[in-house]
């Protein structure tokens, strides 16, 4: 009888590591959403990667952000702390990526909890129309920021 419950329970173990395997080749590695502000407090966005909102397209809403705005000072900060140890994310994630060199701090009082952050009411600046050459700056810029961020890494 011990013989058959030590087979059932191998195989259970055995089914839940290949379904979690299969799950993982599917949807792809529980890495960590990313969440990020500008330093002013009035911008916020973060990462849905099942979605496939990514750290560039992060960037690139900030980059179009400060363009908008006309606000070239501000900074992008990281408002996700780094998981734990004991967190599945943690080992699937590469701290390496530029999305974990962005600095840490604590979120801005605006954004009372939440990840996401755009001021209500079509007063702000961010909430007009975008010319289409602004997008294409934007791009670039982006792209820039990223770069720029690997190769202070990598130094």
């Amino acid at each position: 009888m011990k013989r058959v419950i030590k087979w059932i329970l191998g195989l259970a173990v055995f089914g839940i590591v290949c379904l979690y395997s299969l799950s993982i080749y599917i949807f792809g590695a529980p890495e960590t959403n990313v969440a990020y502000q500008t330093d002013d407090g009035e911008w916020a966005d973060g990462e849905i990667l099942f979605k496939g909102r990514d750290f560039e397209g992060i960037v690139f809403g900030y980059e179009l952000y400060k363009i908008v705005c006309q606000k070239p000072h501000l900074k992008l900060q990281r408002i996700t702390q780094k998981p734990e140890v004991w967190n599945i994310e943690w080992w699937f994630d590469d701290f390496d990526e530029p999305k974990w060199l962005v600095p840490y701090t604590k979120p801005h009082n605006n954004l009372n909890g939440e990840k996401y952050y755009r001021p209500e009411g079509m007063d702000h600046c961010a909430n007009k129309g975008v010319k289409p050459e602004l997008l294409d700056i934007a791009g670039k810029r982006a792209s820039e920021y990223i770069a720029k961020l690997q190769k202070t890494h990598n130094k």
